[in-house]
């Protein structure tokens, strides 16, 4: 595995979240399909958080549990969708700077962290969960987005 591969999903994962979350209409933002769902606002202000996660466990400072997600979901909830798209984009740009600067030979070491009970990944893998949630949470607001009508691709 290779920084520069690692930095580049990250930034295509960013760009197409980026481009699928301006393409909600404001009224749109706040909406949900369901009671308990999520809005788009939500899974924005969550995707821009992951990087800050991984670049903190790039310099020592790993940070897991319901306590620090519930901070995380308080935190975003006041969030407009350009303070969300602002945070993404810094957040980012903090978390490549951080990759730039990790030892190449340290990608493939395994480091186990309490997610799942406990999981054993290789460094490069666990950096790459910012990648992950742009991923995830873009399919998830593509959805949205066809269930208030919207079919194009974003």
């Amino acid at each position: 595995m290779s920084k520069d591969i690692i930095i580049s999903m990250i930034e295509v994962g960013r760009v197409g979240l980026e481009r699928t979350a301006k393409a909600v209409p404001e009224d749109k933002l706040n909406w949900k399909p369901l009671d308990n769902g999520r809005t788009v606002l939500d899974l924005l202000g969550d995707a821009a958080q992951a990087p800050a996660l991984c670049t903190g466990m790039l310099r020592g400072n790993i940070q897991y549990g319901p306590e620090l997600f519930k901070r995380m979901a308080q935190e975003r909830a006041t969030w407009t969708r350009e303070e969300a798209l602002n945070h993404l984009a810094e957040n980012t740009r903090q978390l490549i700077e951080e990759i730039k600067t990790f030892p190449d030979e340290k990608l493939d070491e395994p480091l186990t962290l309490p997610m799942g009970g406990g999981m054993t990944l290789a460094w490069g893998v666990w950096i790459l969960m910012a990648y992950r949630s742009f991923m995830s949470r873009t399919a998830q607001i593509n959805y949205i987005q066809t269930l208030y009508g919207d079919f194009e691709s974003h």
